[in-house]
């Protein structure tokens, strides 16, 4: 015998007033334009990060932006990379392309250097992170990863 549900009615004003009565304020971050102008993460100071044009190299690259400005990440080699998080230290993670466009590695980008986070992991893991979702402001990354051919999500965390 299946157990019965009981359907709950949805009323978008009652939704809304259930949200105590908070309003918000829009700021225009820039033109959207699907994985070649998007801003997919934001921190507590107001940064953020995303992907957009680099008009300086003609590529689609991660990006963080402070107060306006965006500072655009590069790659880890290849001709594309996207910013998926970003902490409250601004530490960006995400994925890119590397060197001859061979690999979709998980970068982490500190202090404006990507870093593979693959050279993070013992030798002897198995594991290849192919991309970076979040991280927190413990340094805490949730991402995608393949160990022997099949795709699992992973948490790493940094080792003390």
């Amino acid at each position: 015998m299946k157990p019965s549900v009981k359907l709950q009615e949805v009323h978008p004003a009652e939704d809304a007033a259930a949200v105590d009565r908070t309003s918000f304020e829009v700021v225009d971050l820039g033109p959207f334009d699907n994985n070649r102008n998007d801003v997919l993460a934001l921190n507590d100071a107001g940064q953020c990060a995303g992907v957009s044009m680099n008009e300086s190299t003609g590529r689609i690259e991660a990006f963080r932006q402070e107060d306006g400005k965006r500072t655009m990440l590069g790659t880890l080699g290849g001709s594309f990379s996207i910013a998926r998080g970003i902490n409250n230290r601004g530490e960006v993670v995400g994925g890119s392309l590397t060197e001859g466009d061979e690999n979709f590695h998980a970068f982490l980008c500190r202090d404006q250097k990507l870093f593979d986070l693959n050279n993070f992991l013992a030798p002897d893991a198995g594991w290849e992170v192919i991309q970076a979702l979040s991280i927190n402001s413990r340094g805490e990354i949730v991402g995608i990863a393949s160990q022997a051919g099949e795709d699992r999500v992973v948490l790493l965390r940094p080792r003390s």
